[in-house]
């Protein structure tokens, strides 16, 4: 596991301090790929030593999404004040609109200052890993490209045309002028949106003949329009020197395989350039706990309270340090109201 564990860190700090590569291989495929290997929470502890690192030179807000129905459109930002903050962590650019059968979850985690809305399906008995998909919106301005390489020593991107998708340009990511597949089994489909933006789906482990007319069926589902995802938390009175770093909300048997749990959020921000990172999730009976529930990587301590059937949990690699500006770890819970797992109760009004 040690090894295992060491190989993963080598890999996530190679790519904070890359350049973006192919979309690719970025911190989702590095989910997809350590996740079969290591607990959820033991790959996010390691996953915020390579982040941080990349943060330092810039921090955002980090969209991403949910299965709600879409709240509607904040009104214009006044042009002479700087936006104000969305009041949720976690806001999705797109939505699927269709699905095959088989998948039934979907997580929102963040990439590069965007956010992927991964569509999971149903691992089959006796199985490790199912068909997933990732989807993510493109900024506007931001013209995606190819003729570079998938990823650093791999082989190069190729355009290859594909059907439109609602009647607008669209093109397969190959790994050769006429194989629109990519390395490793992997499909790409980008297409321009109808407000000019370029969207792009990603699937892995979706085989067989019918592969490229499924991404497509999906990608004519899609659902551009900005939307906020309830979540099961409000914070309250987030001091001015807290960055929020990012949010995510994870579901289903390929994310959260091993905590026995339906679900689990987080959220993290940054303070004097030392992490926060904070967890949400379904309280767990006694008799399905185990020695490792502890959050973190065996090198940090997690505090935790239990309200409503919800679980919450803070812990920093920098220790008691990073709670300095909030009182220290137990004063930084107290700002957190957890909402049950009623998720008819869950709010998009999350930071107070």
């Amino acid at each position: 596991m040690r090894d295992q564990t060491d190989e993963l860190t080598r890999k996530l700090r190679e790519l904070a301090a890359s350049a973006a590569p192919g979309s690719g291989i970025d911190v989702a495929r590095a989910v997809r790929d350590g996740r079969v290997r290591l607990r959820r929470r033991r790959f996010a502890a390691l996953g915020t030593v390579a982040a941080v690192a990349a943060a330092t030179a810039a921090v955002s807000l980090l969209p991403a999404g949910g299965d709600r129905a879409p709240r509607p459109a904040p009104a214009a930002t006044r042009a002479s004040a700087a936006p104000a903050p969305d009041p949720d962590p976690l806001v999705v650019e797109a939505s699927y609109g269709w699905l095959p059968a088989n998948f039934d979850s979907v997580s929102y985690l963040p990439d590069h200052g965007r956010t992927v809305v991964r569509a999971d399906s149903r691992v089959r008995d006796g199985g490790v890993m199912g068909p997933m998909v990732w989807l993510k919106v493109y900024p506007a301005g931001t013209t995606p490209s190819t003729g570079r390489l998938f990823y650093q020593g791999g082989p190069r991107q190729y355009r290859v045309e594909a059907p439109q998708v609602d009647g607008r340009p669209a093109y397969w990511v190959g790994r050769s002028p006429t194989a629109a597949e990519a390395p490793g089994g992997d499909w790409y489909l980008r297409w321009q949106t109808a407000d000019g933006r370029w969207a792009e789906l990603q699937a892995g482990y979706l085989e067989g003949t019918d592969a490229q007319r499924i991404l497509h069926r999906i990608a004519e589902g899609v659902i551009v329009a900005r939307r906020a995802i309830p979540l099961p938390y409000r914070i309250s009175g987030v001091p001015a020197g807290l960055r929020l770093f990012e949010a995510t909300f994870l579901r289903g048997q390929q994310m959260v395989p091993e905590d026995h749990v339906p679900w689990t959020s987080s959220i993290n921000f940054l303070a004097d350039g030392m992490h926060i990172g904070t967890t949400i999730e379904p309280d767990r009976p006694e008799s399905a706990k185990s020695a490792a529930d502890a959050l973190g990587n065996g090198h940090t301590r997690s505090t935790c309270i239990r309200q409503h059937g919800l679980k919450l949990c803070t812990e920093s690699l920098n220790g008691v340090d990073a709670y300095r500006s909030v009182g220290g770890p137990k004063a930084w819970l107290k700002r957190f109201t957890l909402l049950g797992t009623n998720q008819r109760d869950w709010t998009t009004d999350v930071l107070g």
